[in-house]
């Protein structure tokens, strides 16, 4: 069967597109018929505050900040998904609690979603709430003030904008908040 392939270019390509559609299959139609969970709301679902819980649409000023974000690039370098690795949810938690994985039902509200495929700068999708205002602040007229080695450019036209400063600073709070999974004492704007 091998020398076939070797010698028979349609074979080749028969065979790695019956592989393709396999490996397709179970990797995104299987799953969701296998765990159900995924179409349900998280465990901190409120049915007093609606269908969502916590989980809302983006206010104007997020949606403003979004834009800033979208514009600036930042998603080239940072993602918002919390993965199914160990790494990540340590990474992504906040006073050694763990963060949750992402899930389905915290980007309904995303045009356009912001994923990202490019960890050069550190994951954002837990970010809203751990850093205060000055914090902020700091971190976008100089990164490396506060993370020695940062390859993070500065944007001091951001900080030095209150206007464009406070949209992109409620879009980024919000990043992670839908979920109630941190201890008491994270920050707010």
């Amino acid at each position: 069967m091998l020398n076939r392939a070797d010698k028979s270019a349609g074979f080749a390509i028969g065979a790695a597109l019956v592989l393709f559609f396999i490996g397709g299959t179970l990797t995104t139609v299987i799953p969701p018929l296998v765990d159900k969970s995924w179409g349900r709301p998280f465990e901190n679902h409120d049915p007093s505050k609606g269908p969502t819980g916590k989980l809302r649409p983006y206010t104007e000023l997020e949606k403003h900040g979004l834009a800033i974000y979208t514009r600036e690039g930042c998603w080239y370098c940072h993602t918002q998904q919390t993965r199914t690795l160990v790494a990540d949810t340590k990474r992504s938690g906040w006073r050694g609690v763990d963060s949750p994985i992402s899930t389905p039902d915290e980007f309904v509200y995303d045009q356009p979603h912001m994923f990202g495929t490019k960890r050069t700068g550190p994951d954002l999708s837990r970010v809203g709430g751990k850093y205060n205002t000055q914090w902020h602040r700091t971190h976008f007229r100089n990164p490396r003030d506060l993370t020695p080695g940062s390859v993070m450019p500065p944007f001091p036209w951001i900080a030095n904008d209150e206007g464009e400063f406070q949209a992109l600073l409620a879009y980024i709070q919000r990043l992670g908040r839908a979920k109630d999974w941190r201890p008491d004492g994270d920050y707010e704007q």
